[in-house]
């Protein structure tokens, strides 16, 4: 075989067409550096270049036999323009992504976290009040969770105004005493 480094360009194409692995080699040779420098200069990381000249000579390799090019360099130089600005697309997607999920992912995170934690103190309280006395629980059912009046709850229940205000202030230091392993757990995983 004859000395590549010789051929034009036109003849190292054909005899790459004719799947010649010498050819390949020449052109590898001749506009691998000039390839990986223009590669280089636009994206700034010698991994990155190298990544994206390989897979432009791994395709020109895989393409051998149904590529018609005129001008090789010009054909290269454009394939390194075109797989930089592919790069760079997908670049700023993965940094679109990066940023939705730290803006969104933790809030997500925080939103679901409050949720457990207001079910387990919502679980704690109902049964809490389960175990205060029957006439203090339902005052303090109409109360508290119903939003009613000491007033209204008087009329309602037909005792004094004095007696629903006893029943709130025992209900309320019961489920103090009852509730204060779980606000304590809570503060300290607050402030965490």
């Amino acid at each position: 075989m004859s000395d590549l480094s010789l051929y034009t360009e036109q003849q190292l194409l054909s005899a790459l067409r004719d799947g010649s692995e010498a050819a390949y080699e020449e052109i590898f040779r001749r506009f691998w550096t000039r390839s990986y420098n223009i590669a280089r200069s636009k994206v700034q990381s010698h991994a990155e270049a190298e990544e994206i000249v390989q897979a432009i000579f791994f395709a020109l390799w895989e393409k051998r036999a149904t590529l018609y090019v005129t001008n090789l360099w010009y054909y290269l130089q454009t394939s390194v323009r075109n797989r930089v600005i592919d790069h760079i697309r997908q670049q700023v997607t993965q940094r679109k992504y990066w940023e939705y999920y730290k803006t969104f992912i933790p809030w997500q995170r925080t939103v679901t976290e409050d949720t457990v934690e207001y079910d387990n103190l919502h679980e704690a309280l109902e049964e809490a009040v389960s175990h205060l006395p029957e006439k203090s629980r339902e005052v303090f059912r109409l109360n508290r969770l119903e939003g009613r009046s000491v007033a209204e709850i008087a009329g309602l229940l037909q005792l004094s105004e004095k007696a629903i205000e006893y029943h709130l202030t025992k209900s309320l230091k019961q489920l103090r005493y009852h509730l204060r392993d779980f606000i304590f757990l809570t503060a300290m995983l607050t402030h965490l």
